[in-house]
């Protein structure tokens, strides 16, 4: 039992086992950047569903075209536990003062690559992703007790009649009271508590209407976090090691 256990620790402190995950996840993208044109009919709702929902409405009974799919995650899993392991073993050994900045440099590149992790995986399920057309003088019911409010739609025209400009009056009520107004653009979203409403198109066939996007990232803050520390670490990496040849 002891033995296996090592050589479990073995593996995943190895070098060799980062490489050849990286190089599989490689493979995987590649495999994925081809399926995912061809079955569009599969993939396509996993731009409006949450990552979660997909995998198990679309995804798993659809196996035959997003078998890849399912074994990134596995592979981003085993990577997981190589990257915690191997900071694990680097924290806890015993560092030459003049080897602080190297030795944690790496590390931090883990945490920042763990926090980004943890911020999709947050995303992908407990956020929601809600859409769909509204007409003026409306509401839509949300998700925690929360009502959208579509007031108004605005469309603003050039001297030709060509559309310039279009913006939207929403609110925003929870718990039967007024939370949030704000007024919505194509590149405006109003932001309430965590969630965004994003206004991305508009509809004139039977009175003016706009399709609305609803979505909430609970893990935003852990991916930017993440993002952050990934690339302070590796400039680390690089400037020390530049400093050192």
């Amino acid at each position: 039992m002891l033995s296996a256990a090592n050589s479990m620790k073995n593996f995943f402190l190895s070098l060799k086992t980062t490489v050849w995950l990286l190089l599989t996840l490689v493979c995987l993208f590649f495999i994925g950047s081809y399926m995912m044109p061809v079955h569009r009919e599969v993939f396509g709702p996993m731009n409006e569903n949450l990552l979660f929902n997909w995998a198990v409405e679309v995804g798993l009974q659809n196996a035959w075209a997003s078998w890849w799919f399912f074994a990134v995650l596995a592979a981003l899993m085993l990577l997981t536990v190589n990257a915690v392991v191997c900071s694990v073993h680097a924290i806890t050994g015993r560092w030459p003062r003049t080897d602080f900045l190297i030795r944690i440099s790496p590390q931090v590149i883990h945490i920042g690559f763990l926090f980004i992790l943890l911020g999709h995986l947050l995303g992908a399920g407990w956020g929601y992703k809600l859409s769909g057309m509204m007409r003026e003088d409306s509401y839509a019911r949300l998700p925690g007790d929360r009502v959208l409010y579509l007031r108004k739609i605005d469309v603003q025209s050039d001297e030709s009649g060509y559309t310039k400009n279009w913006t939207a009056e929403a609110s925003i009520y929870e718990h039967n009271t007024l939370a949030k107004s704000g007024q919505l653009g194509p590149n405006k979203p109003l932001f309430y508590r965590g969630a965004g409403i994003y206004l991305k198109s508009l509809n004139f066939e039977s009175g003016p209407a706009a399709f609305l996007l609803v979505a909430r990232d609970p893990g935003a803050a852990w991916a930017l976090a993440g993002g952050i520390l990934f690339s302070l670490g590796s400039v680390m990496v690089l400037v020390l090691k530049w400093k050192k040849a």
